[in-house]
């Protein structure tokens, strides 16, 4: 009777080792706030390309990023991006400038028709900082403006926002980078319809 206890307490704790492993369930957070301006007339007679943004090395993945020292960053465990931040800025860009910019014509990729100008976004990065109270979620990225024939830099300008977190939760942070993603699409449609 002993050995039955014995051998039934060895097959059930085989069987616990063998179970999957316990995970801990991943939260997706998405970017989908636009710009918020007033419609422009469409007085400029050109045809702009807006290109796929770039991200920042460091930011090549859905990971969340988070700085709580000087130079130190690190990624959530559990929270993330839904997708890639480029992938989710792309659409938001696109409609911003479409429906916000002076150009007659807004076209993204992939497009292969005639084009005069392209809107490059570069070195886009979304990071909360831990390093203040409370905590602020800080957007950047470069644009470029270029015009395609002939090739030629048009100008260039860094853009930023930087917003207050409500708390210091990943959560909060994701409420203010949709605030700081509005607010660098707002610049951007100033920078094209300069």
């Amino acid at each position: 009777m002993l050995k039955k206890i014995a051998l039934l307490c060895i097959v059930l704790l085989l069987t616990a080792c063998l179970s999957p492993a316990a995970t801990t369930p991943k939260n997706n957070y998405v970017l989908n706030t636009a710009a918020q301006m007033s419609v422009v007339p469409k007085v400029k007679a050109e045809v702009l390309l807006v290109s796929m943004p770039r991200l920042d090395a460091i930011m090549n993945n859905s990971q969340m990023l988070y700085s709580d020292g000087q130079h130190q960053v690190g990624y959530f465990r559990v929270h993330r991006w839904a997708g890639k931040p480029n992938d989710m800025l792309y659409p938001l860009l696109l409609r911003s400038v479409q429906e916000y910019s002076a150009f007659r014509s807004v076209v993204g990729v992939p497009y292969s028709g005639a084009s005069d100008l392209q809107l490059d976004t570069l070195n886009f990065s979304i990071v909360q900082d831990f390093t203040v109270h409370p905590s602020v979620v800080r957007v950047k990225m470069d644009v470029r403006l270029s015009h395609l024939k002939p090739p030629a830099l048009v100008q260039t300008r860094a853009i930023q926002a930087v917003v207050l977190s409500t708390a210091d939760t990943p959560e909060a942070g994701v409420l203010a980078a949709n605030q700081a993603v509005s607010q660098c699409l707002t610049q951007i449609v100033r920078f094209v319809n300069e």
